[in-house]
């Protein structure tokens, strides 16, 4: 029997190719990971954005949608319907205000670039006579972002004249003397969004639907003031109401007002 017994080990060339081995499996364990952890996290950011765009996009359709032919009068008592517009800002009357529970409301739209963001500001008290100043001041106004964090965006404009529809990328009711018939939104760079942009197209319910396509009717809105200026000074009853409020007598029978002599 030899005097050098078997020894057991490893040799270096072993432990090496082990460590190898573990290293590679370690990485590659890694690497599934990671991309696990970011598909998740992508997820989720999608998710955040679909409910974000969800809820801006509930409240923005519902008050375009909304938006009525409020007549504004300036100081030479002309009459137009109140709706201005531009790439970053628009301005109009609504039926469907956040303030005071869906009642009329001033609403204003800004997106604004420095952070970038959509904000909502509305005002429930106006008249037709300060609309039509060009230093309009909003009481009780109240601002709220409806989205932010993404790159840009940008409204426009849809004008119908009869027969052709025509994209604008700013409005002015005052030279227009109509409503758009529709108005666009898009926005860009969001996060979470795989095609990168987000863009809706809402029709004008008093555009799309009136015989006069948002036009000014002078008869109906010289009623329409006539009313607003009644509520504005406490009134508001109907003019058969008016008429007969004042307690004159009722007429006796007979022609003319006169009574019958009896026989």
């Amino acid at each position: 029997m030899s005097e050098h017994g078997a020894r057991g080990g490893f040799t270096l060339l072993e432990v090496v190719l082990a460590m190898t081995a573990m290293a590679l499996v370690a990485a590659i364990t890694y690497g599934v990971f990671h991309l696990g952890i970011r598909a998740v996290e992508r997820g989720e950011i999608a998710v955040v954005t679909a409910q974000r765009l969800r809820a801006t996009s509930d409240v923005f359709i519902r008050q375009v949608k909304s938006a009525v032919a409020y007549p504004a009068r300036n100081e030479d008592d002309e009459v137009y319907p109140y709706f201005f517009g531009s790439p970053t800002t628009m301005t109009f009357v609504t039926a469907a205000g956040l303030v005071g529970g869906g009642s009329l409301a001033r609403v204003s739209y800004r997106i604004e670039s420095d952070p970038p963001r959509l904000v909502l500001a509305e005002s429930p008290f106006f008249s037709p006579d300060t609309l039509g100043r060009d230093s309009f001041d909003p009481v009780g106004e109240r601002e709220a972002v409806l989205l932010d964090g993404f790159a840009r965006a940008e409204f426009r404009y849809l004008l119908f004249d009869g027969a052709d529809y025509e994209w604008r990328r700013a409005w002015d009711a005052r030279e227009e003397e109509l409503l758009p018939v529709a108005v666009g939104v898009t926005i860009e760079g969001l996060p979470g969004s795989d095609a990168g942009t987000w863009g809706q197209e809402v029709p004008l319910m008093a555009a799309t639907y009136s015989e006069t396509s948002g036009e000014v009717d002078e008869d109906d809105i010289a009623e329409r003031l006539h009313g607003l200026e009644l509520m504005g000074r406490g009134g508001g009853g109907s003019a058969a109401g008016d008429e007969n409020a004042g307690g004159d007598d009722v007429e006796p029978d007979g022609e003319d007002g006169e009574e019958d002599d009896e026989p």
